[in-house]
């Protein structure tokens, strides 16, 4: 069986290549800041175990610290200046951004929101400034997952 891309690969195969390349570096500072801790702290040494998950998540909450939250920037950015303008259409430097770019953003983000939901994730799991905040926030979910399972 073929081994499959990391996720990261597949969050970035068709982003630009400045951007997919700032995402992928940031994704290995980090992996290797978060390997280390892991190795290193009683603290977090239950993701031991769940390193392929700790990737996961990490290069999830990377995408979307770089890309989703831009995205959902810009429909906001459209909906607030439509409102005080009659036009569809915001010219942001020579890119011309319509109201019908702005709806299939919207559909996907609803569609993102919907898959964090599916499995539980929440924004929040996504909004850390360093690594060790966000493995924190992996300790803890990981306890509530392992909780909840207990509980049933």
């Amino acid at each position: 069986m073929p081994k499959k891309p990391p996720l990261i690969n597949i969050l970035t195969y068709r982003l630009p290549r400045s951007l997919s390349t700032q995402i992928y570096n940031e994704y290995q500072d980090r992996l290797r800041e978060a390997v280390f801790i892991i190795e290193n702290s009683r603290r977090y040494e239950s993701l031991q175990k769940n390193m392929s998950a700790v990737e996961n998540l990490l290069a999830l909450s990377i995408f979307h610290k770089r890309v989703i939250c831009s995205l959902d920037g810009a429909t906001k950015f459209h909906t607030t200046i439509s409102k005080k303008s009659s036009s569809d259409t915001i010219t942001i430097g020579s890119y011309n951004f319509t109201k019908v770019e702005k709806n299939k953003i919207t559909g996907l983000l609803i569609g993102y929101r919907n898959l964090l939901a599916k499995y539980s994730l929440t924004p929040n799991l996504m909004d850390y400034t360093f690594t060790k905040d966000f493995l924190f926030k992996l300790v803890t979910y990981k306890s509530l997952l392992d909780a909840n399972k207990e509980s049933n």
